[in-house]
């Protein structure tokens, strides 16, 4: 396909590199902007990398990657009629330690040139460091959420897969950056392209940004905390849910402490959490498991299959049968 051209000015994407940067969302990004391309006909989107001393960036993977540009030149180029559209920052672990005073500056500077400033994975985090998102929604990746919420208080930090604006893009990293620069690009083209893009790099329904991150494990906090403990209460009733009154009561305090200890340290309702986990369990036992969609339904609390159905499409993107069959084909 060769659709009509938007425009005869590519559309620039920067992506800044943090040493030990994950590898998979930054191949994504690249991924979806190269096949519109390819759909397009033309060379509406270009790429390039910057570091804050043009040097090669090393991936957490150990590959390491050239770059066109330093913080510097970038800071520059920001200046000019050239400038890019996006401008990405991409970082893994120990984010905290590329907090330089320049990529601070730097990226408040960017913000007020007009440019979407983006984070991938851990990279919201150096956005909020540099202000940028005080008193804003963002997404961050799943491991550093109750760091992130106690560092930056005036950030409303969630865990969704992604979140776009008309001024920032957030996404929790892996797979959630092919969604939101698949989103991104369906605002610059019509629905044959978006579709198109989608069918050559088959990752089956984009998802909403409103969709959730993984849950986060029991282990992640101390085994005998307040939340541990619902959790633990959540993971012995799968079956047979039970409400959030009762387990508010099991614990000793109100259902509204409850949700807020929930909001403060997941980003989530305790009912969005437990829905998440008997999910879960159902994708779970649909791929190890030969019972019938029907028992794997009862088996995690559902008493009508439509509403299993239902629940588990909004949350895995497909149906329960077509989960099954490609787990089968796999």
């Amino acid at each position: 396909m060769k659709a009509e051209r938007l425009s005869p000015t590519p559309v620039e994407y920067v992506i800044f590199l943090c040493p030990d940067y994950p590898m998979v969302p930054l191949s994504g990004v690249i991924e979806v902007l190269s096949m519109a391309n390819q759909v397009l006909g033309y060379e509406h989107y270009s790429w390039k990398f910057a570091s804050e001393y043009s040097d090669a960036v090393t991936a957490v993977s150990g590959i390491a990657t050239d770059v066109e540009c330093s913080l510097n030149d970038l800071r520059q180029l920001v200046r000019t009629i050239n400038h890019p559209k996006v401008i990405m920052v991409c970082s893994g672990a120990n984010v905290e330690k590329y907090e330089t005073p320049s990529l601070m500056a730097g990226l408040r500077e960017f913000s007020r040139s007009g440019i979407i400033v983006g984070g991938i994975s851990t990279g919201s985090y150096l956005l909020a460091a540099s202000k940028l998102l005080d008193h804003r929604q963002c997404v961050v990746h799943w491991e550093i959420l109750p760091q992130f919420r106690s560092r930056f208080e005036k950030v409303n930090a969630n865990s969704e897969l992604y979140r776009i604006d008309e001024q920032f893009c957030t996404c929790a990293g892996g797979l959630s950056a092919i969604d939101m620069t698949m989103m991104m690009i369906s605002k610059d083209h019509n629905s044959e392209v978006f579709d198109e893009v989608r069918g050559l790099l088959m990752p089956g329904e984009v998802r909403f940004p409103e969709q959730r991150q993984r849950l986060l494990k029991v282990d992640a906090y101390d085994p005998n905390s307040r939340l541990a403990c619902v959790v633990k209460i959540m993971e012995k009733n799968i079956a047979e849910p039970i409400s959030m009154v009762e387990i508010a009561d099991i614990n000793g305090v109100s259902r509204r402490r409850l949700e807020r200890w929930f909001e403060k340290d997941i980003g989530c309702s305790p009912a969005y959490y437990y829905l998440g986990l008997r999910l879960e369990t159902a994708d779970y036992l649909l791929k190890s498991t030969s019972l019938s969609i029907i028992e794997v339904a009862e088996k995690t609390g559902f008493s009508e299959n439509s509403h299993f159905s239902s629940a588990y499409r909004k949350r895995f993107g497909a149906s329960p049968s077509q989960k099954r069959k490609a787990y089968s084909a796999a």
